[in-house]
């Protein structure tokens, strides 16, 4: 046990670090934190001014002067000096393996880098790595439709945009949506994207005027040649080091101290094993797997089927694998999510990227073996499709928490039925105000079906179980500008106008409890986290101001002072660094950790 000094913005703290999150065998209370704005959202005592932590877990929380009177004499006293203080966060669907790939290949922090700069960030890397295999990264801004320009370059979407910079082995770009890829010219001609060949079932590619394939691949299509490139992933180790360890630091950084790792790859657990062993798991995760129908090489499905055929573990007190994932459809842009309507101007109704009938046998199989399933259903058809297999499942008396990821575009007859059948609903990524992307899929959904994306209020009003998440890399990590929208349905400041606030906003307090203890409820682990609870881990965050008092338009300006994790600092903030992205900390060591100082 070590005593470490740390900073609090403007004040000084003893914080004692634990090598471990294990409780200690010793009776004395190790911290206890006084003179707090505490919000505990624990309803039995939503506000307290103090808390003590014997370990890794809250062991009393009340006023300052009954916690006072719990001090031994190796308790450390730390003065929160009024801050505003809330359990840490839970991000409920991220690709932190997606954005890891990216941080160690070719990474884009869309909209904000020129064309120019991308093409010297191809040139450097080719010069640091002369012998790289792929030229792969992302995200890149939207792929349109038909070689629509993308944002920003004013360039159309066209293998040529990769061509100018790499043609001599093959190139691909995930877009912000994951859906749809880029490939160079040279990576079609590898592996067969002309027009003499079709795209796989439940895969698409994009065409010019002439019929030819443009390099934009959607769905299987792109995951297809995706998993060439996984053939030539990093080790366990340098994934976790060079890639992940800096998503967990911004992850900390914006006070989420629990993520749900929503499709993952088979050899994730070993990823965040290596980062458990560094002493460097900064989030606890839980795991849902990607059904083998997902994937398109034998080497991946068979990885794949043999994870799974092990039923749900819990490795660690961090590490808990509890579920499967499907992808039924895809995404408004593109037009490939499922609808019962037709896309503005086609008889598009979108197309399935996995058979429905497959996937509802398979949660009837998954349910008795234990795992909970969630599907990415972003269509109306798609959602509907998603209740009626966990409809099967309640009829023979299952209580497992099933769900919808995304939950985009729900038809208002489905709101009851999701009740009805206690379907979790997951709401990603954070678009529920307006935002380009939103901008861009107006034109094919029409303003009808836009003013029912995400039914925050109608849900919760039934009593529905929510969580959110960033689906990063589809939208950023930072959960301030979404809070706030939530609540105003605006852009941050109360700009622009209102995305049917009236019918969809939420109030502060359900949206702190939805990023809470609605998270906590679909890892599985509202009675370990979620709130400032005696016996639960002790993860909370200290935030600038406080959320309960602030004009709902200020949200968006919240600065996370610090991160514990089990009582453990995990992030500071710092007045030379106000904000560390996690490319700027893509070689920076954990705090406090042995293994990396």
């Amino acid at each position: 046990m070590r005593s470490l000094k740390y900073k609090f913005g403007a004040f000084a703290i003893a914080s004692t670090m634990f090598a471990g999150s294990s409780v200690m065998a010793s009776t004395e209370i190790d911290m206890i934190y006084t003179n707090g704005k505490v919000y505990t959202v624990d309803a039995s005592h939503p506000w307290a001014e103090a808390f003590a932590i014997k370990g890794d877990r809250f062991y009393a929380v009340g006023k300052t002067e009954d916690m006072l009177k719990l001090k031994t004499k190796n308790t450390k006293v730390v003065d929160l000096k009024g801050n505003f203080v809330m359990p840490g966060m839970v991000e409920d669907h991220i690709h932190p393996d997606m954005a890891a790939e990216n941080i160690m290949n070719i990474n884009i922090p869309t909209p904000d880098m020129t064309y120019e700069a991308f093409g010297a960030e191809i040139t450097k890397y080719l010069k640091e790595h002369p012998d790289t295999k792929w030229i792969f990264g992302g995200p890149m801004n939207w792929l349109k439709d038909h070689e629509g320009n993308i944002d920003g370059w004013n360039l159309p979407s066209n293998h040529t945009v990769l061509d100018k910079w790499v043609n001599d082995r093959p190139s691909f770009f995930w877009d912000l949506g994951g859906h749809a890829a880029l490939l160079n010219k040279f990576a079609m001609e590898k592996y067969g994207i002309n027009k003499d060949n079709k795209p796989p079932k439940g895969g698409s590619w994009d065409y010019d005027k002439d019929g030819n394939p443009t390099g934009v691949i959607r769905e299987v299509a792109a995951n297809m040649i995706w998993e060439e490139f996984l053939k030539e992933r990093p080790s366990p180790e340098e994934q976790a080091k060079r890639g992940f360890l800096p998503v967990f630091h911004e992850l900390n950084s914006y006070g989420f101290t629990s993520i749900t790792d929503i499709w993952a790859r088979p050899w994730n657990v070993e990823n965040y094993q290596a980062l458990e062993k560094m002493d460097s798991l900064t989030t606890r995760v839980t795991i849902y797997v990607t059904d083998p129908v997902d994937w398109h090489g034998e080497w991946i499905k068979k990885m794949t089927a043999d994870l799974i055929s092990k039923g749900p573990h819990k490795y660690s007190d961090k590490i808990n694998l509890i579920g499967i994932k499907f992808v039924l459809d895809g995404s408004a842009g593109g037009q490939t999510a499922v609808m019962k309507e037709p896309f503005v101007g086609t008889t598009n109704r979108g197309f399935w990227r996995n058979d429905p009938e497959y996937y509802k046998k398979k949660v009837v199989e998954y349910d008795k073996m234990g795992y909970v399933v969630r599907a990415h259903a972003v269509g109306d058809r798609a959602i509907s499709t998603v209740i009626d297999a966990i409809e099967q499942t309640r009829k023979y008396g299952s209580k497992l928490r099933h769900g919808i990821a995304h939950t985009v575009f729900v038809d208002p007859a489905d709101y009851d039925r999701i009740k009805a059948n206690d379907v979790l609903c997951d709401m990603s990524p954070y678009f529920w105000m307006p935002d380009p992307a939103v901008e861009t899929i107006k034109a094919d959904v029409g303003e009808k079906r836009l003013k029912l994306i995400f039914p925050f209020r109608p849900l919760l009003d039934r009593g529905v179980h929510l969580s959110v998440g960033s689906d990063l890399t589809v939208s950023p990590i930072n959960p301030w500008k979404p809070m706030e929208g939530m609540i105003t349905r605006q852009l941050p400041g109360g700009a622009g106008t209102p995305m049917n606030a009236k019918d969809m906003a939420i109030t502060i307090e359900e949206a702190i409890y939805i990023y809470t203890m609605g998270g906590a409820y679909s890892e599985q682990k509202e009675k370990e986290i979620g709130s400032i609870t005696p016996g639960k881990f002790a993860d909370f965050i200290v935030l600038d101001q406080n959320l309960i008092e602030i004009k709902p338009t200020d949200i968006h300006k919240t600065k996370v002072l610090s991160t514990f994790l089990g009582g453990r600092q995990v992030y500071r903030e710092s007045d030379e660094v106000p904000h560390i992205t996690y490319e700027e900390r893509k070689n920076a060591p954990f705090m406090g950790s042995p293994t990396h100082q």
